[in-house]
């Protein structure tokens, strides 16, 4: 499933089986198409943007597997063109279907959680409620292109419902007779019971437009019609909302309603202000306002040529929409301008990894460590382009001689702890961060994290209570409490509102958390 999977999280502490360098790739692949994983037709997509990525991903992952090799990633649903093009006869699909309402209420459940524990973007997880019928549109945006596969590819695809796995199917052993593999029956299941929930709040349907809800029904109907596999019944359990907490809900609307008024959303503007260099700054800081690459490198030839830092933000700013070729082309610049810092052979490595050029990256990243060897980011990022191809063993050693030279640095600790953990020596990781957290006055909250979650992925047994004890020290944060508050004064829509406030709320009671008064002052 790939040699670098995604690392284990206290959200998640068995991970995703979801291999990095693909996640990356789809990542990389949204950001040229100017969207992200939440994805839902709000604008045009090309599946066959790079086509010639994909292509060779597919060498790549050929190389370094030897013998069938498999990948997961939710996001492969939207270049699902792209990738039965670059694959052809010799691609095979697990499809997994779940009703519309299942996929709508756990990205609810999880976002609502992340906001009130501080995970992750608060701006991100308040989007599913700023945008109530974002989800759902999401879900019918992947499906879309994964109809086609189904209608078209039949002999290709082995289909199987949600509730068709949680009935016992024995799902290896149905992929080697439908495809005629030998993959081991007898590796254990990683399904988790637990983390499915089939009854469904009415409140999912409720707050849709009925003609979105008969579109979402449409498409289920035609995806059932192609399964190989489901359960007996297959309809969502509909349940009225339970607020677990009502008073603590309604104080979260009242504290939202305090919020000082938020400005109008401002028209995205054409350009930034200020200096050419300054605008550029804001262009490489954020990724959402538009780059006319054309634009900004006749500015720069005209207004300075031989300004390195400019050619750096431009670089930056195209880095970050995805553009790895063009981000190179201009640090090519910074360095004919005279700038060669070592963090410069860093982003250059960046980019040829970006490209799947592993012998470039990695020249440039030796680059890099070769002109300050105390960075311990660029030892990091020459481990991690190993890791992805299944160089355990170098990028072990590598990590350890670099320790050997400067001791406990974090990010060093963390990156060995990860190696061990993707060779399946969870337990000496843990020893590492245990003693690297012991020897530090302070734990740094990056080892503490990663401990807590290696910790909670080899005891599963106590994964419920050492979560609580995790969740509920961190929504006991003013600055947690004070963001989710924010982010739920910045829902307008009333029922989507109230639908967070009750979540928030649930969770905090949840946890045993009060509201710090500190989170709850209103700004004059």
């Amino acid at each position: 499933m790939g040699h670098y999977l995604m690392p284990p999280a206290v959200s998640n502490p068995e991970g995703h089986y979801e291999d990095m360098p693909l996640v990356d790739l789809h990542d990389r692949l949204l950001r040229l198409n100017g969207v992200d994983w939440r994805f839902h037709d709000e604008s045009e997509l090309d599946p066959a943007l790079r086509l010639d990525l994909l292509e060779r991903y597919v060498q790549r992952r050929g190389a370094t597997a030897g013998g069938p090799w498999g990948a997961k990633d939710p996001r492969a649903c939207l270049f699902l063109p792209a990738w039965r093009q670059v694959l052809g006869e010799q691609g095979r699909y697990l499809v997994l279907l779940r009703h519309w309402s299942g996929s709508v209420q756990s990205l609810y459940r999880r976002h609502g959680q992340a906001l009130a524990v501080g995970e992750g973007s608060a701006e991100l997880n308040a989007s599913f409620w700023a945008q109530p019928e974002q989800a759902a549109r999401m879900w019918l945006a992947y499906h879309r292109r994964l109809l086609p596969l189904l209608e078209e590819s039949r002999e290709q695809c082995l289909v199987v419902t949600q509730q068709a796995l949680l009935s016992g199917l024995p799902v290896i052993e149905t992929i080697n007779q439908r495809f005629g593999l030998a993959l081991d029956a007898e590796t254990p299941s990683t399904i988790r019971h637990s983390l499915s929930h089939d009854r469904i709040e009415e409140g999912i349907r409720q707050r849709l437009p009925a003609a979105l809800v008969e579109e979402l029904e449409t498409m289920w109907q035609r995806l059932l019609a192609n399964a190989d596999h489901h359960g007996d019944n297959e309809a969502p359990h509909w349940v009225k909302a339970h607020d677990a907490a009502p008073e603590a809900t309604q104080a979260l609307l009242e504290l939202a309603e305090a919020q000082p008024a938020a400005p109008g959303e401002p028209a995205t503007p054409a350009q930034p202000t200020g200096s050419l260099q300054q605008q550029l700054q804001t262009l490489a800081e954020n990724a959402a306002l538009p780059l006319d690459v054309g634009h900004w490198q006749r500015r720069i030839e005209q207004e300075a040529r031989f300004v390195p830092e400019c050619w750096e933000y431009l670089a930056r700013a195209r880095l970050n929409r995805g553009d790895a070729l063009g981000a190179e082309q201009a640090l090519v610049k910074v360095l004919l301008c005279g700038k060669s810092q070592p963090y410069l052979f860093l982003l250059l490595g960046t980019c040829r990894e970006a490209e799947l050029d592993d012998e470039g990256a990695e020249h440039f990243y030796r680059q890099s460590i070769a002109r300050n060897d105390a960075n311990a980011i660029f030892h990091v990022r020459l481990a991690n382009l190993w890791l992805a191809q299944g160089r355990h063993g170098q990028a072990e050693r590598h990590l350890r001689q670099a320790l050997e030279r400067h001791p406990g640095k974090p990010p060093l600790v963390h990156a060995l702890a990860n190696c061990l953990d993707q060779q399946e020596r969870t337990q000496a990781a843990i020893a590492l961060l245990q003693q690297a957290t012991d020897e530090a006055a302070e734990p740094p909250p990056l080892l503490a994290r990663q401990l807590d979650s290696l910790r909670l992925k080899l005891a599963p047994e106590g994964i419920d209570d050492r979560r609580h004890e995790h969740d509920r020290a961190a929504a006991s944060s003013p600055d947690v409490q004070q963001a989710a508050i924010a982010a739920l004064a910045s829902v307008t829509d009333s029922a989507a509102r109230h639908d967070l406030a009750r979540r928030i709320a649930a969770t905090w009671q949840r946890l045993g958390v009060a509201v710090s008064s500190a989170s709850l002052s209103i700004p004059d």
